[in-house]
């Protein structure tokens, strides 16, 4: 899918937004103002699909080197920045996943005015691919934008909360006693069960009361899939809603919002 504003003039790109995740990935050109004027939305089967978007997509190829991408893969960790220490990134990465240092690059990114750093890991063949047309690219983990907007809801939070994000396939868990976060981490989901499976630990570990903490889905659940009207067997209080809009657009280019990403909406 290909969203443009109605005046859209490749030159007047000044930076990029790319996300990239196991079956897609998502590009987004932006004007000197910050607002969308044109995204692109690819479906991705394999490496070699990838690499020809790559070569060829306008807006990756388009006269600017300024850009950012997001990562969404289960090689991430969140670190307290007061026990940080960036030397020690892979370090920390190697807690959770055999880390291949020769083939991945890791990278860190700060949220929470700081306050944790978002610790992810990445192919190296990939970073080698953009650096040729986007010598200047930032790279940062896609937990860390969701985070951004989490954390930006805390005000708003009640004492128990469950928020889920569906990625094709996958699934964001958050979950925040009293506005702290408690648990942060991403699954594999293909349904129903899955979905109580993930949930369910997390409300048994924090000792909430399923009938009571708020279960919010972020998004467009039938990315993962799972049935809400089955589900609200399970939680009194589970909802879904649409992320609040910090995102800017060109007339036109607005259409984007219609997949429903995070990214469509919220700007970190």
């Amino acid at each position: 899918m290909k969203f443009y504003s109605d005046r859209f003039v490749v030159e007047e790109t000044s930076n990029l937004s790319l996300f990239l995740y196991p079956s897609a990935f998502v590009l987004m050109a932006k004007d000197e103002q910050g607002s969308v004027i044109a995204a692109h939305q690819y479906a991705l089967g394999n490496w070699n699909e990838l690499k020809q978007i790559i070569a060829t997509d306008t807006l990756i190829n388009a006269a600017n080197t300024v850009g950012k991408i997001y990562v969404h893969n289960n090689l991430f960790c969140l670190v307290p920045s007061v026990l940080f220490d960036p030397s020690a990134r892979s370090t920390y990465l190697n807690f959770i996943t055999a880390l291949d240092e020769e083939r991945q690059e890791v990278f860190y990114e700060g949220v929470d005015s700081n306050n944790i750093q978002v610790v992810g890991a990445v192919e190296k063949e990939l970073v080698a691919l953009l650096d040729n047309a986007l010598p200047d690219l930032e790279i940062a983990h896609g937990a860390g934008l969701l985070l951004s907007y989490l954390f930006r809801e805390r005000s708003e939070m009640l004492g128990q909360e469950l928020f889920i994000l569906a990625e094709r396939g996958n699934m964001y868990l958050a979950a925040f006693a009293s506005g702290e976060l408690k648990v942060f981490n991403r699954f594999p989901v293909e349904g129903n069960q899955d979905f109580l499976k993930y949930v369910f630990a997390a409300i048994h570990q924090l000792l909430f009361d399923r009938m009571h903490c708020r279960v919010t889905l972020i998004g467009n659940p039938d990315g993962i899939p799972v049935d809400v009207e089955f589900l609200k067997q399970y939680f009194k209080n589970i909802r879904v809603t649409v992320p609040k809009f910090t995102q800017t657009y060109s007339p036109g280019a607005e259409k984007f919002q219609e997949t429903n990403l995070l990214e469509a909406y919220w700007n970190a």
